[in-house]
């Protein structure tokens, strides 16, 4: 039988959401939790050995002690062999008076299958008669210039038998911008020939590989497994991995999470334009989407009203929406006949304008110009 380890990282419990409305805040922490215990459900049903949160469970080391006492439970809910847990740079530990770590260590008293693993040493289990050894890199403090897993290759030596899984949190070359070197950058080099059939790694909240499945990867970036920002395009993420012998064989990306936030960007300068973007955010799921529109273009009198109108509608809907507006008018017949004198020269000369079909945009320009020169 394969080795089964459910994969994540980034969690984040304890994000305390305070740009959003209370009533939102409390269903996007809520999320939080929810994700994870999906996740703790999904390993159980397929009968997964491992459960390894690879960094950064909590959002800093300030979490409440309600936080984590009920992430805590949510852990000892894990059937398998062990759920692991590795400190990583948000949720840094220190040493053993690390105060978010003495109170989890506190509520996991007892249960035997859940391990919070601070240091960096080799921790060895059998199942059904295989070695399974995981080096585990946790992050000292919340920036660090140099790579925990220095250590690791020496050790992978004095193991030769079994399985070898690595566990580390901090940037990888080629997966995200760290331009200073501050969150304990790995090269991809260096964690390919350290000894591991894999490692499982957490920091960038984009999962790696970007294939849903597959036979094997060198290194696991598991995601965050909901999404908590705008930054965020995908729908969140964790890792079903499969091992046999000394190597991964297969892998699968889990989708825990419920609750999207999307951004849309859209130029909108016909009623064509805001049909198109209304059906596009009637596809959501709204009552668990948080949307932001970035609109611009020009729209008429009439098209403007009809935008105001449809997205007032929906408003309501979504878990938020807000919007960002660097719209402008596009004049018609109506708006000009309603604006000047008919006959007098700007009644005349926008008239004319908007019969050019070769240049539809003229009468705007000049209608915006005019207006201008009346301002002064």
């Amino acid at each position: 039988m394969p080795i089964r380890i459910v994969h994540t990282a980034d969690n984040h419990i304890g994000l305390p959401f305070q740009q959003h409305p209370a009533d939102v805040r409390d269903k996007l922490v809520e999320e939080r939790f929810a994700a994870l215990e999906r996740l703790v459900a999904t390993a159980n049903d397929r009968g997964a050995d491992f459960f390894v949160v690879a960094g950064d469970l909590f959002d800093s080391p300030r979490v409440t002690v309600k936080d984590i006492r009920r992430t805590a439970a949510v852990l000892k809910g894990f059937a398998g062999t062990a759920a692991i847990v590795v400190p990583g740079n948000h949720d840094f530990c220190t040493g053993p008076e690390t105060e978010v770590w003495k109170r989890f260590l506190q509520e996991i008293e007892g249960a035997g299958n859940v391990d919070l693993l601070t240091d960096g040493k080799v921790k060895t289990y059998e199942v059904a008669g295989q070695a399974v050894h995981f080096f585990p890199c946790p992050c000292p403090s919340k920036t660090g210039r140099e790579p925990t897993i220095g250590w690791v290759a020496d050790a992978a030596r004095e193991h030769p038998d079994g399985l070898r899984i690595g566990i580390a949190h901090g940037n990888v070359t080629g997966l995200s911008l760290d331009a200073e070197g501050q969150y304990f950058t790995m090269e991809p080099a260096a964690l390919e020939s350290a000894g591991m059939a894999t490692w499982l790694l957490g920091h960038v909240h984009v999962p790696f590989p970007t294939t849903e499945q597959g036979e094997r990867s060198p290194y696991f970036m598991a995601g965050i497994h909901t999404p908590n920002s705008l930054r965020c395009h995908h729908g969140g993420s964790a890792w079903w991995i499969e091992c046999d012998g000394d190597r991964v064989v297969r892998y699968e990306r889990l989708a825990p999470g419920q609750i999207r936030f999307v951004r849309l960007v859209n130029e909108v300068c016909s009623a064509d334009d805001v049909a198109a973007l209304l059906h596009e955010c009637e596809s959501y799921d709204a009552a668990s989407t948080v949307l932001d529109l970035q609109l611009s273009g020009r729209l008429s009198a009439a098209e403007r009203g009809e935008l105001d109108a449809a997205i007032e509608r929906l408003r309501p809907g979504f878990l938020t929406l807000s919007e960002e507006r660097d719209l402008h008018d596009r004049i018609d017949a109506a708006h000009v006949a309603a604006r000047y004198r008919t006959g007098g020269l700007a009644h005349r000369l926008l008239t004319a304008l908007l019969a050019d079909e070769e240049h539809p945009d003229a009468a705007t320009l000049a209608y915006e110009l005019i207006e201008e020169v009346a301002r002064r």
